[in-house]
């Protein structure tokens, strides 16, 4: 009988197990001062992934407010959302990539297009809770398109945005710890808070 009990427990250990939750937050730093925080949360449950991104940055007089959130399925993106709102008329933006069939439906700021024959495996809100080892490629949400990501040796990563600009992203025994973004208001520098 004790050891009917026993079974029972570990059955019912491994059935309600909950959801594995991880939360890093960020300073976001221009010219040695803090501007901004950034939230990154991602939630595992089985075989469903999912991960939000909240950034919230102030300098001067403008404001940026962006929202990235992705969900994966037997790690394969089903739907990915990225919002960002200035608060300035036409530099909002919202970019939806949805899973249909063997292709992605993107819409970014109302224009539809299709990415065929592909499974994402990775995206740039991913960089937040994993070194990309072994990554030559990742989905960015913002854009709706692959980007090129390069080992640079160290822990880091260099990732190739458009117009020549690139993002670095530093990690120490696979945490990231430090980004270095080129920016519209100069470089910017991300750094582990918690």
């Amino acid at each position: 009988m004790n050891s009917l009990f026993r079974v029972l427990l570990c059955i019912l250990a491994v059935v309600s197990s909950p959801a594995m939750a991880q939360t890093n937050t960020y300073e976001v730093r221009i010219a040695n001062h803090a501007v901004g925080t950034i939230e990154a949360r991602q939630n595992v449950n089985g075989h469903e992934k999912s991960i939000s991104i909240q950034t919230h940055i102030q300098v001067m007089l403008s404001k940026v407010n962006s929202i990235i959130t992705t969900e994966y399925s037997h790690n394969i993106l089903t739907q990915a959302k990225s919002s960002r709102v200035t608060g300035k008329n036409g530099d909002d933006k919202l970019t939806t990539t949805r899973k249909e069939g063997n292709a992605y439906t993107i819409v970014m700021n109302g224009e539809r297009s299709v990415l065929g024959n592909t499974e994402i495996q990775h995206c740039v809100g991913d960089l937040y809770f994993s070194e990309p080892k072994h990554i030559t490629r990742t989905f960015s949400e913002t854009l709706g398109k692959f980007l090129p990501l390069k080992a640079l040796g160290d822990g880091s990563y260099e990732l190739q945005l458009p117009e020549g600009k690139k993002n670095i992203y530093k990690y120490d025994n696979g945490t990231l710890v430090q980004v270095e973004v080129d920016h519209t208001f100069g470089k910017a520098i991300i750094v582990k808070s918690s």
